[in-house]
C-alpha cells in the first residue's frame, strides 16, 4: 500500500508539473518593433531582428506608460498601435492579453507617421498644377501696349508669386472677332508677348518662371465685332502642389 501511495504522489507531482510546463510554455512575453498591423494581426521585429506575430483580441488591455519606472500608466485604444512602435505584449496562446509601450514612443511613432504621411502626400502630387490667382490684362483695339491697370495688376501677380517656393506664370493672348483669323492669332501673340516682357523685365521674373504666351486668336466669348473683354491676355500663376505641399 505504501508502495502503491507513494507511485500515485509521484504520478499526481508528475502531472503537475508537466501541466505548469505546458501553461509556461504557452505564456511568453514579446519585445519588438511594430512593423504591420493587419486587422486583429500585429506583427513585430524582436530584438534579434526576426519577425513574430501575435493576435489582439477584445479582452487585450492596451497600456501607454509614462516615466523612467513605467508604474505609471493610462489605458489606451487599440487604434495606437501603429508602424514604428516599440511594444512590449504578454502573449498566452498566440493570443496579446496586454499591450503596453512607452508614452514617448507613441509621440515619436505620430511623428514619423505624420512626416510619412505628409511626404507621401506631396510624391503623389508632383507634376499636378493648381492655379493660386490669376490677372486679366485688357486692351485698346488693335494694340500691345499695356494700361496703367494692367501693369498695377501684374505687378500684383508678380509679388504673390515671390511667396511662394516654386511657381510658373502661364500666357495666354486672345482679341475681339474684328479683323481676319491670321491677323487676330498674330496679334493675340503679340499681346500674351507683351505681358511677358513686361513681367521679366518691370516686375523682375526670371524668364524660365514666364512661359511663353500662347496666341489664341479670338476669344471663346467675344461674340461678335469689336468686343472690349474679349482683347485680353489672361495670365495664370501656377504652382506645382507636390512642391508646396504643406506651404
Amino acid at each position: 500500500m505504501k508502495n502503491y501511495a507513494k507511485t500515485t504522489l509521484l504520478a499526481t507531482a508528475i502531472a503537475a508539473l508537466l501541466a505548469s510546463a505546458t501553461a509556461m510554455a504557452d505564456e511568453m512575453k514579446l519585445k519588438g518593433m511594430i512593423t504591420k498591423v493587419s486587422g486583429d494581426t500585429v506583427t513585430i521585429k524582436d530584438t534579434n531582428n526576426a519577425e513574430q506575430t501575435f493576435t489582439i483580441s477584445g479582452d487585450t488591455v492596451f497600456k501607454k506608460t509614462k516615466g523612467l519606472t513605467g508604474v505609471v500608466h493610462d489605458k489606451v485604444e487599440r487604434g495606437a498601435l501603429m508602424p514604428g512602435l516599440p511594444v512590449t505584449a504578454e502573449i498566452v496562446d498566440g493570443v496579446a492579453t496586454e499591450v503596453s509601450f512607452k508614452s514617448e514612443d507613441l509621440k515619436t511613432s505620430q511623428q514619423i507617421d505624420a512626416g510619412t504621411h505628409a511626404t507621401r502626400e506631396r510624391m503623389d502630387n508632383f507634376g499636378q498644377y493648381e492655379s493660386v490667382q490669376e490677372a486679366e490684362v485688357h486692351f485698346a483695339s488693335g494694340k500691345t501696349t499695356l494700361d496703367q491697370k494692367g501693369k498695377d495688376d501684374l505687378m500684383a501677380l508678380a509679388a504673390k508669386s515671390k511667396e511662394l517656393k516654386d511657381f510658373r506664370i502661364v500666357l495666354q493672348g486672345f482679341t475681339d472677332s474684328t479683323g481676319n483669323a491670321a491677323a487676330n492669332q498674330r496679334l493675340s501673340t503679340m499681346r500674351a508677348a507683351s505681358v511677358a516682357n513686361f513681367l521679366q523685365q518691370q516686375a523682375g521674373l526670371m524668364p524660365g518662371r514666364v512661359h511663353a504666351g500662347d496666341g489664341m486668336g479670338v476669344a471663346s466669348d467675344a461674340g461678335s465685332g469689336s468686343n472690349a473683354s474679349a482683347r485680353k491676355v489672361v495670365a495664370k500663376l501656377v504652382v506645382d502642389k507636390g512642391v508646396n505641399a504643406g506651404r
